[in-house]
């Protein structure tokens, strides 16, 4: 009789203990799913934050219905503005070193005259389709030289607070290689528009490569210029070409891309 008792505090017992491991298990199941959520939720929550945050950036810098007329955004890897023109007036210029007057380029097809269909404005209109093309010393039927289209450029000034030029990217034409810059100059000026046509109003912080020696696509973006050590901020730029690709009629390039920063940041 005994021995029956024995047996059944056994298995009620290993019962018992059955039910209690079943229950760890099964707590031990919840804190695992618990802690593996934590874990997720610690690295998908300052994913989200950034990524409402860049979204927030770019709503902000391409939908204002305010009345600036630059549009400014900041690029997410070097915290840069990027500067574009969108209702200021773009100056076509020729027959121009830095540090000497501008001398006025209108449309045509003839010496000092840029193409009609291909203005100035279309360097920073932020659209690769569109390009400036200036003849300079040549025109439309002159024979090809790398003279063409050297010592012209344009200038503008931007309606917003002076920034500093920190880097530069200027894209190819769409057409022949050799129509592309080589060479140019960067100037700004914090002077009035109708003194900007003087010589003495800017100053020069670049003169070097266009970025756009080595490429041999159309339309394409080239390297990145850096302006080393520059800490001046500007309202306006002047742009001149002082060297191109080869020998053609004209010098030609879709865009110039500016950024910056501005002096408080």
């Amino acid at each position: 009789m005994a021995t029956d008792i024995d047996k059944q505090t056994d298995v009620l017992a290993s019962t018992t203990e059955i039910v209690v491991n079943n229950r760890k298990r099964r707590l031990w199941m919840i804190i695992s799913i618990f802690l593996g959520l934590f874990c997720v939720a610690i690295i998908a929550v300052p994913t989200a934050i950034t990524l409402v945050r860049k979204i927030d950036t770019i709503t902000v810098s391409t939908s204002s219905t305010t009345s600036v007329m630059v549009i400014t955004s900041v690029t997410p890897s070097n915290g840069l503005h990027l500067f574009k023109k969108k209702n200021e007036m773009v100056y076509a210029i020729w027959n121009t070193t830095a540090g000497d007057n501008s001398a006025r380029s209108t449309p045509g097809g003839g010496i000092g005259e840029y193409w009609r269909t291909e203005p100035p404005e279309a360097a920073v209109d932020g659209n690769l389709r569109t390009e400036y093309t200036n003849h300079g010393v040549c025109n439309s039927s002159s024979y090809v030289s790398e003279e063409c289209g050297l010592r012209t450029g344009f200038y503008l000034t931007f309606q917003s607070k002076p920034f500093i030029l920190v880097n530069f990217q200027m894209a190819t034409n769409k057409g022949p290689l050799e129509r592309n810059p080589s060479t140019i100059t960067i100037e700004g000026s914090n002077n009035k528009k109708v003194d900007l046509v003087l010589g003495k109003s800017w100053t020069l912080i670049y003169n070097g490569s266009s970025g756009l020696e080595f490429i041999l696509e159309t339309r394409k973006f080239g390297k990145t210029q850096t302006l080393l050590n520059n800490t001046l901020s500007f309202a306006s730029y002047r742009f001149l070409i002082t060297s191109k690709r080869g020998a053609a009629n004209c010098v030609s390039y879709s865009e110039v891309k500016m950024m910056g920063r501005y002096p408080d940041e």
